[in-house]
């Protein structure tokens, strides 16, 4: 029996390299219009799309947000 994966909606992790500098490695939410058009295509009456989607526009404007706070704080 196969096992399903969770979809990953946002991931970002800061780290220090052994040299001394500092990665950051980023995971965007997906485009919000892909995650409309996926969840209508498999149910069209799901309750909980326009939620997900309004949670992925969030995410998708936070971690942009955090990610050029980060950058000029690093670079």
């Amino acid at each position: 029996m196969s096992r399903k994966s969770d979809a990953l909606l946002y991931k970002m992790s800061v780290s220090l390299t052994q040299d001394g500098n500092v990665a950051i490695d980023f995971e965007g939410p997906p485009a919000a219009k892909d995650i409309e058009d996926a969840f209508d295509s498999w149910n069209p009456e799901f309750e909980s799309t326009k939620k997900i989607v309004s949670l992925v526009e969030y995410l998708q404007d936070y971690s942009n947000r955090q990610y050029e706070d980060l950058k000029s704080f690093i670079f």
